[in-house]
């Protein structure tokens, strides 16, 4: 499995700053009662990540993200536009946890 990344950081409207990696990691993405595809994760936050998928799922909607070498994270489904989903994680990643996926993906 290929993986890139690059820490860069954010605005968030309410004026907080956080760290995004852009990344290139393949994933693993679930809806509740459904089997697992492979998704594409493309930027990664303590908060969230984006993702492109095939997947046609609505805003609200619950999913649980596979990272290599963590447990599923729950995260909901904030925003689709076309073959991208937007995702909030429901607990927010512990930035160590972050930097072990960053620190992967430039080796």
């Amino acid at each position: 499995m290929e993986m890139s990344a690059q820490l860069h950081t954010e605005q968030v409207l309410d004026g907080r700053r956080t760290a995004r990696a852009d990344v290139t990691v393949g994933a693993g993405l679930r809806q509740r009662g459904a089997s697992g595809v492979t998704i594409q994760l493309l930027d990664l936050s303590i908060n969230g990540f984006r993702a492109a998928t095939h997947l046609e799922l609505e805003a609200g909607t619950d999913v649980w993200l596979r990272l290599p070498g963590l447990e599923s994270l729950h995260a909901r489904v904030i925003w689709m536009r076309g073959h991208l989903l937007g995702g909030e994680f429901v607990r927010p990643l512990h930035p160590a946890v972050l930097d072990m996926i960053v620190a992967k993906g430039r080796r």
